[in-house]
């Protein structure tokens, strides 16, 4: 597959610096603060939702005043200065802390867990489909206790509330911990292939990487041309939020509107954002598939076009977005692994003893241990369902399925740095039950999917593109891939806790936060309890039609120097998220092109700093927006929206 190589390797790195104890606590200092943001951002205010990018913009912001606070410490006490190395490990924490409390995990997740004994009644007859099969430890069934977390105005910090909450709360920290230490030891066994071998871009570390590198990097004009824009916009539109008198500068439009007549009008919403730090995000992906997400979201429109002309979109579901995405992501997951298979084979090799060719100095563990890290982690995952009481070919089908979507997203993140990985209700469960029927699952298991849904509804809160994000800036930045790797699931398991209490505080405050999740996870199995279906064949072709797609374009890639449609962008354009972001990402194609085409690639170096600073902006004045709303207690300007 071709590569960009826009991002250089820096030269003289010192290698294997060693994480100082400063840092870790700097590093754990931060997260409370960022992860209450967080909760209190995406599920209280439904606002902001900075997990669901891919580069959280409150890591930036914390990262931001940390190395303002060191150009001080240079200049007056430089014996106190910190290093690149240690302002990394703070942001590698505050973002591995974020991610496992994020929108599409955590958060999603407590949605769940109460939902089935406060929302059960005569009419839906869920406590005879299947409260059964909810064992008292994964779920609190204490309608009681969860008065207050639903009807608000009260305290987590009753004996009551915390007994009941406690035993689901340890398990679930458990299962999250070791599902993520499973995803840290298979990142282990990649990184050498996917970092060292390929050198694969991972252009959303650009940013962070650069704010750390030295202080010429805040002596660049342009760079505080672009946080002007990306921050002005912003302070105005806030204050016009704030005061509608004050004009705002429009930056959201939707010209979907304007097509009334069929068959056009079947193209629905489809929205012009012009946000700054969307297009500097769109300016540091490689020029191919910013050219491929546009044309591929263009495509998208067609197939609604079509079955509007056809009368296929009469068809429920249709162009069924989410099987047709799964075939995709199936597709270039075996991709991924197939051009990685003599590194696995090696690995293999090397974990039986055998004579292998690899150096394993530098790396954060042995392969033997990572291996049995790995197999560690599943039997913990694993034997929580069992317990729960789902079948084990219904737990191995659903982790297969689970892994092999988390690699396609980590190879895209890793090789092209997609600004979201927006995949809307097409996890395993709902995969399995369309492949084999909710018939020939059973109650048990299908009950352990409702449960299992928080964390498979989308997947913008996944660690694993984080965590190999995090190997490869200890990699550039020479710190000590051994230490990175329990620092950073230290950060994970510490985000966790801090999460749980920090959600549970905010549901007893507010009451009925994020119930749509639970209702979604609770439909779902109500409707495959009382309508059992067999194998949808009608779905199953879009999934097939969706790797065919797949594969032919790789094929032509391969195959022909001149083809320049990228297969990530085929599914990473027709999610709901980046209809927000295909504007952005074709003016960034357009700059781009003609920067590169007419000064080359010293033009796009020089110019980098401009829509760096563009993000920069926004994610500085978007954060002082939330920080702002959380001592107001109101909800507050929104530059991300969606």
């Amino acid at each position: 597959m071709k590569q960009s190589t826009h991002l250089t390797e820096p030269q003289g790195i010192i290698k294997n610096e060693n994480i100082t104890w400063r840092a870790i606590l700097l590093g754990v200092l931060s997260l409370p603060l960022n992860i209450y943001l967080v909760v209190q951002t995406e599920t209280v205010w439904t606002t902001q939702y900075p997990t669901t990018m891919a580069i959280f913009f409150n890591a930036v912001f914390t990262l931001f005043l940390l190395a303002i606070f060191n150009l001080f410490l240079t200049r007056h006490l430089p014996k106190w200065q910190l290093t690149q190395a240690e302002m990394l490990t703070v942001y590698l924490m505050v973002t591995l802390a974020c991610v496992v409390c994020g929108h599409d995990l955590l958060q999603a997740t407590m949605c769940v867990l109460g939902h089935a004994a406060w929302f059960a009644t005569p009419e839906n007859e869920w406590q005879t489909l299947f409260f059964r099969y909810i064992p008292d430890w994964i779920a609190v069934m204490n309608r009681r206790a969860l008065t207050g977390y639903y009807e608000g105005t009260s305290n987590l910090f009753e004996v009551e509330h915390i007994q009941a909450w406690l035993t689901p709360v340890l398990a679930w920290l458990v299962f999250f911990s070791a599902l993520a230490f499973s995803m840290m030891m298979l990142s282990v066994i990649l990184r050498k292939q996917w970092i060292e071998h390929e050198k694969l871009s991972y252009p959303i570390i650009l940013l962070p990487y650069e704010m750390t590198k030295d202080a010429g990097f805040y002596r660049n004009r342009l760079l505080w041309v672009g946080f002007a824009i990306g921050c002005g916009i912003d302070l105005l539109n806030g204050i016009s939020f704030l005061y509608p008198y004050v004009p705002s500068i429009p930056i959201r439009h939707d010209i979907g509107l304007l097509f009334t007549e069929k068959p056009l009008s079947a193209i629905g919403s489809t929205p012009i954002h012009l946000n700054p730090y969307a297009i500097g995000i769109g300016f540091l992906m490689p020029l191919d598939l910013s050219l491929s997400c546009w044309l591929f979201y263009l495509f998208w429109k067609a197939q609604l076009v079509f079955g509007a002309m056809t009368g296929m979109n009469q068809t429920p579901g249709y162009p069924h977005i989410d099987m047709q995405s799964t075939g995709a992501y199936f597709g270039l997951c075996f991709f991924a692994l197939w051009i990685t298979h003599k590194h696995l084979w090696q690995v293999v090799r090397n974990i039986l003893g055998l004579k292998t060719n690899l150096d394993t100095t530098n790396e954060p563990m042995g392969y033997r241990s990572a291996f049995v890290g790995f197999l560690l982690g599943i039997a913990v995952v694993f034997g929580f369902c069992l317990k729960a009481g789902m079948s084990w070919w219904g737990v191995l089908g659903f982790f297969s399925i689970q892994f092999i979507l988390v690699l396609a997203f980590t190879r895209m993140r890793a090789e092209l740095g997609t600004p979201t990985m927006d995949f809307y209700r097409a996890g395993p469960g709902l995969f399995l039950t369309s492949l084999v029927g909710s018939r020939k699952i059973g109650a048990p298991t299908l009950t352990g999917f409702a449960f299992l849904y928080g964390f498979t509804r989308n997947y913008r809160s996944q660690p694993m593109p984080n965590q190999l994000e995090g190997f490869k800036l200890a990699d550039r930045g020479g710190i000590n891939a051994r230490q990175i790797l329990w620092v950073m699931w230290g950060a994970t398991v510490i985000g966790l806790v801090i999460g749980f209490v920090a959600f549970l505080h905010a549901g007893y405050l507010h009451g009925n936060l994020g119930t749509w999740r639970g209702q979604e996870a609770f439909s779902d199995l109500q409707r495959w309890l009382t309508l059992p279906n067999d194998t949808d064949w009608g779905r199953m072709g879009f999934f097939g039609f969706g790797i065919t797609l797949t594969l032919t374009t790789l094929f032509m890639r391969l195959r022909f120097i001149w083809w320049q449609l990228h297969p990530l962008a085929y599914p990473l354009a027709g999610n709901w998220n980046f209809g927000r972001l295909w504007f952005p990402v074709f003016v960034a194609w357009v700059l781009k092109s003609i920067l590169i085409r007419h000064g080359g690639i010293g033009a796009y170096r020089r110019t980098l700093p401009l829509f760096l600073g563009t993000m920069l902006g926004e994610f500085v004045m978007g954060s002082l927006w939330a920080i702002l709303g959380l001592f107001l207690g109101q909800r507050m300007y929104s530059f991300k929206h969606w």
